[in-house]
């Protein structure tokens, strides 16, 4: 069983919180300001073979009262979907996307978990500018290790072209995604720096 302990190594540890349970291990830095919340966290199961490393943004909307929810992830485990994989939940669209990791060794997934860690900070940039949020989000999330992973990030975006090329791009029915369904999923900002490998 293969545990990854990534988060606290590039992580703004005066924002880190770690909470050890009997069954998994956690770390998360949470923001949250009015409507706006932001979590990026890393969860190890201490009994079988699970990782998840999750970025999730939520931000109450008055009209309506809706709640528009993303989230991101890469993860593996035992149950339901068993392969490596990055996911994608867009909760006001009720659409789940997963895109296949295959082939991967412990190296290559810890390089891949790197990647989605650097794409992260552009994800969290955007949640700053769009909620017109002032605090420094970068700093309040990120050390300047995080600076390092650009390699790590291309490494990434070629296993997700590579995935595409495959037909490994996947909505929630297992149907595969075609070349304009990417395109659309280019319009979500949330989504976007996961897609620019062409």
């Amino acid at each position: 069983m293969s545990q990854f302990y990534l988060l606290s190594s590039f992580a703004n540890l005066n924002h880190l919180v770690e909470n050890r349970l009997e069954k998994e291990h956690s770390s998360s830095i949470r923001f949250t300001d009015g409507t706006v919340h932001i979590e990026l966290s890393e969860t190890n199961s201490l009994v079988e073979d699970k990782y998840s490393l999750n970025l999730s943004s939520a931000k109450y909307v008055v009209e309506g009262n809706v709640t528009e929810r993303k989230e991101a992830m890469i993860h593996h485990h035992p149950k339901g979907h068993q392969w490596k994989h990055l996911q994608f939940k867009l909760k006001s669209k009720n659409e789940v996307i997963r895109i296949k990791l295959d082939g991967l060794d412990d190296d290559d997934y810890q390089n891949c978990i790197k990647g989605f860690l650097h794409i992260s900070q552009k994800i969290i940039s955007h949640e700053q500018k769009e909620n017109h949020v002032t605090e420094d989000l970068l700093k309040f999330f990120f050390n300047d290790h995080i600076k390092t992973l650009a390699r790590e990030e291309q490494f990434l975006l070629q296993k997700i072209k590579f995935s595409f090329e495959n037909r490994g791009v996947l909505d929630n029915a297992n149907n595969v995604l075609d070349r304009n369904q990417i395109e659309r999923l280019k319009s979500e900002e949330h989504l976007m720096p996961f897609f620019t490998w062409d």
